[in-house]
């Protein structure tokens, strides 16, 4: 079988080779004219974080800086709000606002935009486009709507803290003072007990309150709720101040957190793509190659010739084998008919000579 695909290839390797030469180079000057030269525009951004801001959540530690705000930028990229007031500031605009160009701007921002976070606080930013001006106002309004979302992300994150806070030492104060209210109370109900009380000092109050039988048992529990209220009034109130302290702080750390080190630039003239370029080519060159194998199968399975007895269907009756010949052992000066005399020789007829044999 091996012998019958090597025949056939050199009988016709010309025809079979021709789809593989054909086709590339077809294909290959054509990706060179269409293919677009296009310009890069390039902006780095430190990133730090902030010292002021406690850590809450194990992920925190584990990514860096510039990986948390990658993925973060990556993620409102993704959101329709953010794009649009990206592209509004760009010659990208006319795309906001329909259906098909916000989906054409999305596909521009996936192909188009990519980020590197590069070591622990440095994030590399890069768009393409066509033309040096669209890539330079793409990536700068990027950088700077990108800066005002995380401001505006971070402040409206300390104001919601500050309000919960505020609304927990509100709660605690009413608390602590339903709780003094009752112990006022029960203090006008019972002068005795609450006259030996007030002649103590705090630490003896909370030394009574730990020793319910040296007392009445509910001016025991009474203080003991006191003692507890008053205590999640100062952790409130400390908690307050602390989310006051952070949100005054993010207003001012805000140029410290996300620094434009490398301001946007186009780095370099007009280039291509070669990874595009080669796509096109090797698809063309597999493709030829599909398809001179394909010819080859098929040369194959029309060729019909009958080489060996096996070749021959076996309702087919053999009448005689003709030998096979060594034409190497045959003399060059033999001539043309030396394998026509071989033949008659074999088969036991003379032929005649050739003209000029001797």
């Amino acid at each position: 079988m091996t012998g019958k695909f090597l025949e056939t290839f050199f009988r016709h390797k010309l025809l079979i080779l021709l789809p593989a030469v054909l086709i590339p180079l077809l294909v290959g000057p054509i990706v060179l004219l269409m293919a677009q030269s296009y310009y890069e525009a390039w902006a780095g951004i430190w990133v730090e974080r902030p010292t002021y801001f406690r850590q809450t959540a194990e992920t925190e530690r584990l990514v860096t800086p510039a990986q948390g705000q990658s993925s973060r930028l990556s993620e409102l990229l993704r959101s329709r709000t953010f794009l649009s007031d990206v592209a509004v500031q760009t010659p990208l605009a006319p795309l906001v606002g329909s259906a098909t160009g916000e989906e054409k701007l999305q596909r521009i921002m996936e192909t188009d935009l990519a980020l590197f976070p590069s070591g622990d606080h440095l994030l590399m930013l890069r768009f393409r486009a066509e033309t040096p001006q669209r890539a330079l106002q793409v990536i700068e309004a990027l950088v700077e709507t990108f800066k005002e979302r995380s401001a505006t992300d971070r402040a409206g994150q300390a104001e919601l803290a500050i309000t919960f806070y505020e609304a927990r030492v509100q709660t605690a104060e009413e608390q602590l003072a339903k709780t003094e209210g009752a112990m006022r109370r029960y203090a006008a109900a019972n002068p005795r007990v609450m006259d030996a009380l007030s002649g103590a000092s705090g630490a003896s109050r909370s030394g009574l309150a730990a020793r319910p039988t040296a007392m009445d048992p509910q001016v025991a529990e009474l203080l003991r709720r006191v003692e507890l209220d008053e205590r999640d009034v100062e952790r409130a109130r400390t908690s307050l101040d602390q989310a006051r302290l952070e949100a005054s702080a993010s207003v001012g750390g805000q140029e410290l957190a996300l620094q434009v080190i490398d301001p946007p630039q186009i780095r370099r003239g007009p280039t291509r793509d070669l990874r595009k370029l080669l796509v096109f080519p090797v698809a063309a060159l597999a493709a030829g190659l599909g398809l001179s194998t394909a010819l080859l199968l098929l040369l194959v399975a029309a060729d019909r010739s009958v080489r060996t007895e096996a070749d021959l269907a076996a309702t087919a009756r053999v009448v005689g084998v003709l030998p096979r010949l060594r034409t190497d052992r045959v003399l060059k000066g033999a001539g043309p008919d030396a394998s026509r005399r071989a033949i008659g020789f074999v088969a036991g007829a003379a032929l005649p000579a050739p003209r000029g044999a001797k």
